[in-house]
């Protein structure tokens, strides 16, 4: 019977059996060296064979038979579906189901410490990335991995820089490797190195969402909040990663935009609204009426409106805002300007109609959600209560109908025509969709809604 066997070679220089207590195997007596790998290399095998020749350990381990390689295998591949999919626990066991068969399968070994990492095991995690570099010292990602546990759950950044460096030694040009390194670096305060190492990982990987983050972070960190906003353009231009781990990284690139149109809107607001009145200015004498801008807090259901001369018989047309935010009103105004300016280009061609409705629509309107109305007569609900909530969906419904083809119009000629007002709309339309999304979702409002007026999307 011939037993097969698995050969790891490794220079004795490059094996370290405890990091606590480094000891270079080339200068001790030759069985001394083995004692001591066997004991280090325990964890891959009860029965591990060692010998040493000019300055190499080769460590023998028993070959399983080929069906069990085969199959364990399989288990590989299934624990990497189920780690990219955020099912941890099976990867773990998928994981744990090849080593068993193959300890040496250093990528088993580092993706079950990745694992472990995101089940927050992180003693776990270490220990069986300190496994991998004993298998093979030059395996750069559980450098990148150990650098990351000493960074961020450690907070022993010299020991971090150490791994960072380490793996940079074996690979260079290791995208992972040069973001990771980078963030590193940013926060220890190496601003020149951290921007290197990220424009370099993002030349040989412009697709990884983490070097466009950590880029962007570093350009608000020396005062430069434009250059982030165009770096995280960049980045949610880009084809979205497959991977559930990336998650996390869109949702803190989307908060720092957001961030920072907030602070740069806040900061120009004033400016802004100089400009504002200088257009406005502009168009009273393009219109023929004066246009009066006012605070009006009384406004209910709406964030502004914008009241034309000639529909009210007035001398003036009229814009009422409510105050929401010094981010926020610039936008406000500018977009009821825009209303103003279409209407006068569609009179000047004589395209300007008036959307109207009648009894009989309304009536059409209401007999479509007559099996509606009679579940909320069933569940109790007075008549004038339903009457005044249907008559106010259906106004509202038209309303929307009516306006929002007309807003997209104004909000795309306001970003094409304003572009220092785009910090502004960008908080202003983030905030009036986020308070139309919890409306939308409002389970109350849901229930006295009509189905058919939730379009499905």
């Amino acid at each position: 019977m011939v037993i097969k066997m698995f050969i790891i070679t490794i220079p004795l220089k490059h094996i370290i059996p405890d990091s606590a207590e480094p000891v270079d195997l080339s200068v001790i007596p030759e069985q001394d060296a083995i004692k001591l790998i066997k004991k280090s290399y325990g964890f891959l095998s009860s029965a591990v064979d060692v010998s040493i020749q000019n300055g190499i350990a080769f460590i023998r381990l028993q070959e399983q038979r080929a069906e069990k390689v085969s199959d364990a295998l399989k288990s590989f591949q299934k624990g990497i579906r189920d780690a990219q999919h955020g099912s941890y626990d099976k990867a773990i066991k998928n994981f744990e189901k090849v080593i068993v068969v193959i300890p040496q399968h250093v990528d088993a070994r580092r993706n079950l410490a990745m694992a472990h990492l995101e089940k927050g095991n992180i003693s776990k995690a270490k220990e069986l990335l300190h496994e991998c570099i004993k298998i093979d010292p030059t395996n750069v990602w559980s450098f990148v991995l150990l650098g990351n546990i000493a960074t961020k759950h450690e907070r022993m950044f010299d020991v971090a820089a150490f791994y960072y460096e380490k793996g940079l030694s074996i690979n260079p040009d290791d995208n992972l490797l040069l973001n990771n390194f980078a963030a590193l670096c940013m926060e220890m305060g190496n601003i020149n190195q951290a921007r290197e190492l990220f424009e370099k990982a993002l030349k040989i990987d412009p697709g990884y969402p983490n070097t466009y983050f950590g880029l962007a972070l570093l350009h608000r960190f020396t005062n430069s909040p434009e250059t982030a906003l165009k770096t995280l353009e960049q980045l949610f231009i880009q084809q979205l990663s497959t991977d559930i781990r990336s998650a996390s990284v869109y949702k803190n690139a989307r908060d720092l935009y957001l961030e920072i149109c907030a602070e740069l809107a806040n900061k120009e607001s004033q400016t802004l609204m100089n400009e504002i009145m200088a257009r406005k200015m502009s168009l009273e004498v393009t219109t023929g009426h004066p246009i009066s801008i006012e605070m009006d807090d009384s406004l209910e259901y709406i964030s502004a409106v914008s009241q034309m001369a000639w529909k009210h018989n007035r001398d003036e047309h009229r814009i009422r805002y409510r105050m929401r935010s010094e981010a926020m009103t610039p936008h406000l105004v500018a977009h009821e300007m825009e209303h103003i300016i279409l209407e006068h280009e569609a009179r000047q061609s004589a395209r300007n109609k008036f959307f109207i409705t009648t009894a009989k629509t309304r009536e059409y309107a209401i007999n479509s959600i007559a099996d509606h109305i009679t579940r909320l007569q069933r569940q109790g609900y007075s008549e004038e209560s339903i009457s005044n909530t249907i008559l106010k969906l259906t106004d509202g419904l038209s309303n929307q109908i009516f306006n929002c083809p007309i807003d997209m119009v104004v909000e795309q000629n306001i970003y094409n025509k304003y572009p220092d007002l785009r910090h502004s709309q960008f908080v202003s339309l983030y905030q009036m969709q986020l308070e139309a999304l919890q409306t939308f979702t409002n389970q109350a409002i849901k229930k006295l809604t009509p189905p058919s007026y939730f379009v499905p999307v």
